[in-house]
């Protein structure tokens, strides 16, 4: 793991030791800041454990589970894939422990744009309908419409050039001057400078929420919930917080 997080490293977890000190999470692309730096901090809390870390869309990685892929954790931005998991033996003790919301991401320097103007950009890009953030991004669109109308959403459907495999590459979009806007979560503009985010109206807005299982398959069950502990107590929080998510109640 790269980097440190020294602030959080007085709060301990106590578990069942494992035979092989790696411990291997399979998390949401949009939470690569915060886990990078909550696996700095675990390794810490745990000098001889080395926290893997895998990210990817939350379907692409409940695929990989399913094809018998060596894990331990797996987060992911919705509570679907965890629960259809859960359903098929291939998870459990699942739980949510952070939420996010959607927003517009345009270029810093951009003429300001908001959801009823969205009909009227150049390019629009979203994610997969398969991927959490797609389709949330539906469900925002589908009750838009209900205030903007039909010919808004037929502008809006007309402008999208793109749907991404994860919420990183619909950033990536924008970031690169290849779209104009993209929906994303709020969480993953954090520390930018270039984009900036457009809010959306709250009562249209679905709560993204974000939840981890343990994965009984995994070669470290005892730091697989030690790590999950660790996510949900004070350290990961506290960095979940400062990379823009709303933690969930302990």
């Amino acid at each position: 793991m790269i980097g440190s997080l020294g602030l959080l490293l007085s709060w301990g977890c106590g578990g069942a030791p494992d035979a092989g000190r790696a411990l291997t999470v399979l998390a949401a692309s949009s939470l690569q800041p915060a886990f990078t730096a909550l696996g700095s901090a675990f390794e810490t809390e745990h000098p001889d454990v080395e926290v893997v870390l895998s990210f990817a869309g939350s379907q692409t990685l409940a695929t990989q589970v399913r094809h018998g892929m060596a894990a331990d954790v797996f987060a992911s931005a919705d509570a679907l894939h965890v629960a259809a998991l859960e359903q098929e033996g291939l998870a459990q003790d699942s739980r949510a422990f952070a939420r996010n919301t959607l927003v517009l991401a345009v270029a810093a320097d951009v003429d300001p744009v908001d959801l009823a103007s969205l009909d009227r950009v150049q390019s629009l890009v979203v994610g997969m309908p398969q991927v959490p953030v797609g389709r949330y991004t539906l469900q925002l669109l589908d009750a838009a419409q209900q205030v903007h109308g039909d010919a808004w959403r037929q502008g809006v459907d007309e402008r999208i050039v793109s749907h991404e495999a994860s919420v990183r590459l619909v950033l990536a979009k924008v970031a690169m001057g290849e779209a104009d806007a993209a929906v994303v979560y709020a969480s993953d503009l954090y520390g930018s400078e270039d984009l900036r985010g457009v809010a959306l109206p709250a009562d249209l807005v679905p709560t993204a929420t974000y939840h981890h299982a343990r994965l009984p398959g995994g070669p470290a069950p005892g730091l697989a919930t030690d790590w999950m502990a660790f996510v949900q107590g004070p350290p990961g929080r506290q960095v979940l917080a400062l990379h823009g998510f709303e933690v969930a109640a302990p």
